[in-house]
């Protein structure tokens, strides 16, 4: 049963971990890669488009990175602003918690089908009667 238990719950810590959002970066984008190597950020440029940019990298007044499978550089003076993945410590909670509480309750269905299962009555040894 706790191995059961132990199996069913392992796929959600790992999905816990992954609990995310996109959010603005408050520092320059080039102290940020710097510092943090994200994985994916997405540029907004000054003429306001966007780009997805995976496994950004800081080359002097560079930034480098991918655009799918094509290899672009950027100048930092044409970043407007930077958004990119960062913890969400609230909804993580929220889904651990979730996960608990559905686990508790799958649990407690569990042990009384069964328990429930074992007190049936034979009918006819019920006061000599056949049913």
């Amino acid at each position: 049963m706790l191995r059961r238990l132990t199996a069913a719950l392992l796929p959600l810590i790992a999905l816990s971990t992954a609990c995310t959002t996109v959010v603005p970066v408050r520092d320059a984008p080039g102290a940020y890669v710097t510092a943090r190597a994200p994985g994916m950020v997405w540029i907004t440029k000054a003429d306001s488009s966007v780009v997805q940019l995976a496994a950004p990298k800081i080359l002097g007044d560079t930034l480098t990175g991918f655009v799918g499978a094509d290899y672009i550089e950027l100048p930092l003076s044409s970043v407007q602003s930077m958004r990119a993945r960062q913890p969400a410590p609230k909804r993580t909670a929220l889904l651990v918690g979730g996960a608990t509480l559905a686990a508790a309750g799958a649990v407690a269905a569990f042990l009384s089908s069964s328990a429930n299962s074992t007190q049936t009555t034979d009918c006819a040894r019920l006061n000599g009667v056949d049913c």
